[in-house]
């Protein structure tokens, strides 16, 4: 599987604490299990998101390339 982090992701990602950092790194290299939603739309290919806590990721997956778009918080992440 390979990963990929946008700038996006990167910039807000580092604003994190220590613990919450480690806690979505997890998170990230156990897609495709956890609480997982393919967002809708005509997105292609399609945008999916991941839970953690009050957080949210949005990333791309397709066959084993994964590209995480961003992150933020559950209210702000999809504006």
């Amino acid at each position: 599987m390979n990963i990929s982090y946008s700038k996006t992701f990167v910039k807000k990602f580092e604003k994190y604490d220590s613990k919450l950092q480690l806690k979505i790194f997890e998170a990230i290299e156990k897609i495709p299990s956890g609480d997982i939603k393919r967002l809708t739309g005509n997105d292609i290919p399609p945008i999916y998101r991941l839970r953690i806590s009050k957080y949210r990721i949005l990333f791309h997956m397709q066959d084993e390339d994964i590209k995480i778009l961003k992150i933020d918080s559950r209210g702000d992440v999809y504006k």
